[in-house]
């Protein structure tokens, strides 16, 4: 697993749990808990605000079930810390998020995003029998970062796309340093996503020392 992550960027892991996805499919029909929301964040969708931590066990009782922080550490062969949580509903039928980095150099060499990059672990359930296509990523492209990100494009005639689809047993470990996208929503349709954002843990303590959700993330994940 080790060798195809550094690889590649990308790979699928063992996850889903029966009460996290009525709470998700909740979510998903806007039957929300009281004093929670979906608020839009990009065109077409909405996350729970005011927080995912804040608002059901399930999410971080899903990582121990899964020993997540064992399989991160096992693939990656480092030690990252848990920065975020979000749940997202997206009903946008063009991508809300197009072919990107989370890091990158833009035209003018300036540095924009985490430094260093950190992993996404994002859960994209199903409920229909239907696995519908969810995110996008160029394989290989986590390796190779240029001065500026105009060669980017470049490598699309190189490296080959890897299609993700809905899952109810999987979720997918990504390096965002690679390039990926989301997919649109098929036409009438919405879904929901789970996203867990990981970076280092002293980088979260430097950065984010103050922020009292992103220090909470972190230490339930670090309770674990």
């Amino acid at each position: 697993m080790y060798g195809q992550f550094y690889r590649d960027g990308i790979c699928e892991i063992d996850f889903g749990d029966a009460v996290l996805d009525t709470i998700l499919q909740n979510i998903l029909n806007n039957n929300c808990k009281k004093d929670f929301n979906l608020i839009t964040k990009y065109r077409g969708t909405f996350d729970l605000r005011p927080s995912a931590v804040s608002y059901d066990d399930v999410f971080i009782n899903v990582l121990k079930k899964h020993d997540i922080k064992r399989q991160i550490k096992n693939i990656t062969f480092k030690d990252y810390s848990l920065f975020h949580v979000q749940v997202r509903v997206v009903n946008n039928n063009m991508s809300y998020m197009d072919w990107h980095r989370d890091t990158y150099y833009d035209k003018h060499g300036n540095l924009v995003g985490k430094e260093p990059h950190g992993l996404k672990l994002i859960y994209y359930p199903s409920f229909t029998e239907e696995q519908e296509d969810r995110l996008l990523y160029l394989l290989g492209s986590n390796r190779i970062l240029f001065p500026t990100n105009g060669p980017d494009q470049q490598l699309f005639k190189l490296l080959k796309v890897k299609k993700i689809k809905s899952n109810n047993q999987k979720a997918i470990l990504f390096d965002v340093n690679g390039l990926h996208a989301v997919c649109p929503e098929q036409q009438g349709k919405q879904s929901v996503r789970l996203i867990y954002s990981f970076l280092n843990k002293k980088q979260i303590l430097d950065d984010h020392g103050d922020d009292d959700l992103h220090m909470r993330a972190m230490s339930m994940y670090e309770e674990l």
